[in-house]
C-alpha cells in the first residue's frame, strides 16, 4: 500500500483525506438524526465504500504483497494490451501475457495488469525479458518487479 500511497499527487492525497473527512461526518450527522434507520444507512454505506476500495485498488494491494512475499523469477513478454484506465496522468495500466520461468519448474503462461511509468513505457514490448515475482500460493499469480527491500 506503501508503493500505491507513493504514486499518487499531493493532490489525489489532499482529496482522499477530504473525501474520507466528509465521508464520516455525513454518516455521523445521519446517526444523530436519523438513530436506528441512521446506523443502517451506515452500515450499508460503509459496506458500499469497502466494496468500491476492493474493486479500484484491490489488485494494487495484491500485488504489493505478491512483490513482498513471492519468489523471483525472469518472464518474457508475449503480448501487451492498454486497459486504458490511467492513474495521476501519468501511470498508464498495462495488461502483459508472459512466459514465466521460475528457478524451479517448468515455463508457464500468466497474464498480470500493472501500473507503469510512462517513460518506462519502452521497456514492456513482445520479447522482451523482465523480473517479475510469482505468489508462492498460486502461480498464475505474478506481479511485476522483484522485492526491492
Amino acid at each position: 500500500m506503501k508503493e500505491f500511497w507513493g504514486k499518487l499527487s499531493l493532490a489525489n492525497k489532499v482529496g482522499l483525506f477530504g473525501a474520507l473527512a466528509g465521508f464520516l461526518f455525513g454518516m455521523a450527522m445521519v446517526i444523530v438524526v436519523g438513530k436506528v434507520t441512521g446506523v443502517i444507512l451506515v452500515a450499508a454505506s460503509v459496506a458500499l465504500v469497502a466494496f468500491c476500495v476492493w474493486f479500484f485498488f484491490g489488485r494494487e494491494f495484491r500485488s504489493n504483497r505478491i512483490l513482498r512475499d513471492g519468489v523471483a523469477a525472469e518472464a518474457t513478454i508475449l503480448k501487451v494490451r492498454s486497459t486504458g484506465v490511467t492513474i495521476d496522468e501519468v501511470y498508464p495500466q498495462l495488461e502483459l501475457v508472459l512466459e514465466v520461468r521460475p528457478s524451479q519448474g517448468e515455463p508457464y503462461q500468466a497474464r498480470t495488469r500493472f501500473l507503469v511509468d510512462q517513460v518506462d513505457m519502452a521497456t514492456y514490448r513482445p520479447g522482451n525479458v523482465i523480473s517479475v515475482t510469482v505468489d508462492p500460493k498460486n502461480k498464475k499469480k505474478v506481479a511485476v518487479g522483484t522485492n526491492s527491500a
